[in-house]
């Protein structure tokens, strides 16, 4: 075990922009990716067997796993938030803002669209749609319009409507990012928590509009709670959160809300308070705080944009084997996804840390794409 953590360390490790690393955003994503691929595994196994979720106290719990999605969309406002909340709150350069959308389209487009044509010629192999009819939801998600042209979900990869939304979030993140001027930081703060609270009740009302929906409208307060996150990172903490047992119990209440909202009617509208207090305590909790910084949390909690692309894939290839043993189907349906989550969680972890390793990591190096153009210029000697 420790060599796998070792090797994991040493060669999966995530590389960052800047070069500042903190462990505890790595060690969230972590509980974020989990609790989606337990949640599509959970739906996977309950689905091709006809049980129903509501039937087990496990099933169901997996079954709300999607607010993964939001844990992750907190992170994202925190990530790309932090260096133009610098640049205001400590003073330091302003975000190159052509750089900034150069990254985003080097960093996160290589290796999605490999994943969508992975997916374009596996699918219908699989399934009944044909190449032809798959081919206008490719051009769709390539270009992350699908939410907008269809209302739906992708065809191709259907985990791909929450990085749409991402996509958005990214375009006017540095509009966003205005908020930072405010000198004041009660005015600050307060004007972050009623655009939360408006955009948390927008959410609310625009369920019944799928494009609406699944747009940044329906999500802006995860990412904003991102946004207030690193003010008292900058802010109050100056970087160096001070820890206190104390946050440690706030992290457990916090943590069990997160758990127990989704069971509530309309308790999801709610979610994002509990979140942002479980991140808080992420950094302010002595026991949280040693938990999301262990590498093999962190490590696999770095290659969750790979995880999130492929897990399914994943899933689905070895729940036909799994599905279709008479046995497995005999045992309870909580007894048959740990059975099922003991071979696939580590084939997901696997194939998922090659896919990483090949495809997302060289993509993380600011000058590759310099690279892979030298490498081709015509003319160009050895």
């Amino acid at each position: 075990m420790r060599r796998c953590i070792k090797w994991l360390v040493a060669n999966a490790s995530r590389d960052t922009t800047t070069g500042q690393f903190i462990a505890e955003i790595d060690g969230l994503r972590f509980v974020a990716i989990l609790a989606v691929v337990m949640f599509h595994l959970n739906w996977y196994v309950t689905s091709k067997t006809g049980r129903p979720e509501d039937g087990d106290l496990l099933s169901e719990f997996l079954s709300h796993g999607h607010v993964g999605v939001q844990l992750f969309f907190v992170i994202s406002g925190f990530v790309i938030a932090l260096p133009f909340a610098k640049a205001r709150l400590l003073s330091e350069s302003r975000p190159d803002l052509g750089r900034y959308f150069l990254r985003r389209l080097t960093r996160l487009e290589p290796p999605y669209i490999v994943n969508l044509l992975f997916r374009f010629a596996l699918l219908p192999l699989a399934t009944a749609d044909s190449y032809a009819d798959l081919f206008p939801h490719l051009l769709a998600s390539m270009g992350y319009l699908h939410n907008l042209i269809y209302g739906s979900i992708s065809k191709i990869n259907f985990v791909a409507w929450s990085l749409e939304i991402e996509l958005q979030f990214y375009l006017l993140a540095p509009l966003l990012a205005g908020v930072f001027a405010i000198r004041s930081k009660v005015r600050r703060r307060a004007l972050l928590v009623a655009l939360i609270a408006g955009f948390a009740a927008l959410a609310c009302e625009i369920g019944r509009f799928p494009r609406l929906n699944l747009s940044i409208l329906g999500a802006a307060h995860y990412f904003l709670a991102g946004f207030l996150l690193v003010d008292l990172y900058l802010a109050d903490w100056r970087q160096r959160p001070a820890k206190s047992p104390r946050w440690d119990l706030v992290s457990v209440l916090a943590w069990s809300a997160v758990c127990l909202l989704p069971y509530l009617e309309k308790g999801e509208s709610f979610l994002v308070v509990p979140i942002f207090f479980a991140y808080v305590a992420a950094f302010k909790g002595v026991l949280g705080s040693r938990f999301f910084c262990q590498p093999a949390i962190y490590v696999v909690g770095g290659m969750c944009y790979t995880l999130y692309l492929y897990h399914y894939s994943v899933i689905s290839a070895l729940g036909r084997l799994l599905t279709g043993c008479a046995f497995l189907n005999r045992l309870p349906a909580w007894l048959e996804v740990v059975a099922a989550g003991l071979v696939t969680v580590p084939a997901v972890l696997f194939f998922g840390t090659v896919m990483f390793v090949l495809v997302e990591k060289p993509c993380m190096r600011k000058d590759w794409f310099f690279r892979v153009r030298e490498r081709f210029r015509p003319g160009l000697k050895a």
